[in-house]
């Protein structure tokens, strides 16, 4: 029930930020990334494509940059309003258990970005109807809502390493530059790992893995980096668990 109760009061925070006006911001801006591609098809585009290609290419953008970079940004947001607030003597001061206050806050930021790829998946659904508008033979057939479903799961695991690091960095500095710029260059690095120096080791590194799930090369082996994905999770946010109990945060 504390926990609950936790939860409760990290969600009503939020009613005074902008996290919930930048979820649904960047999901639009991802799909209209994605439909900006229908601009420029060609006099002559394929016809009758299952109507899932369409759900699929839009994925492409979302997972080679669009959504690390949400993560890495909506994780310093949540963490930031104590500090910009200066509540984190308060919060650490009233009758909750630290492990309510920190999984409140975890519970939050998963809920946020399991929010973003819903909304995002919306905002494909209306893509869908301009495409149709634009090119009526496009697509054809109907919509296989379970492979969206899988796909969408498969995403949301893929992203769950870098949310912990992401979240154990942003608790750890008080500066809201830090664990921005440092997520920012840890993810810059994957798509250099992959395209130019073409190391091996990418496929155990967590910024790189929702990208590696759009490319044929690494598509055989996306269940093992869901694996990586949930170790890396229960690893940092374990230690930003002992962190935040041991030397609590930086009020």
């Amino acid at each position: 029930m504390s926990l609950a109760i936790s939860l409760r009061s990290e969600t009503l925070k939020l009613k005074r930020t902008i996290i919930l006006y930048l979820c649904v911001a960047a999901a639009a801006f991802t799909a209209l990334m994605s439909f900006l591609e229908y601009l420029d098809l060609g006099p002559s585009p394929k016809k009758g494509l299952p109507w899932i290609d369409h759900f699929m290419k839009g994925r492409e953008p979302l997972c080679l940059a669009l959504l690390p970079l949400y993560v890495i940004l909506i994780c310093t947001l949540l963490v930031q309003i104590e500090y910009r607030d200066k509540t984190w003597k308060q919060v650490l001061s009233s009758p909750q258990k630290m492990f309510d206050i920190f999984f409140a806050k975890f519970i939050t930021l998963q809920f946020m970005i399991l929010a973003f790829l819903i909304v995002y998946n919306l905002f494909l659904v209306l893509t869908g109807f301009g495409a149709e508008l634009m090119h009526p033979d496009l697509y054809d057939g109907g919509i296989d809502f379970s492979k969206i479903l899988i796909k969408t799961a498969q995403t949301y695991i893929l992203i769950m390493g870098v949310s912990a690091i992401q979240f154990w960095l942003s608790l750890r500095f008080r500066n809201f530059i830090a664990p921005l710029a440092i997520g920012i260059a840890l993810w810059f690095i994957a798509p250099l790992m992959v395209f130019v120096f073409k190391v091996s080791f990418v496929e155990q590194y967590p910024y790189a893995f929702t990208m590696l799930s759009e490319l044929s090369k690494y598509e055989a082996n996306v269940a093992t980096y869901e694996w990586y994905s949930i170790i890396t999770a229960v690893l940092f946010l374990s230690l930003a668990f002992v962190e935040f109990r041991v030397r609590k945060v930086k009020t």
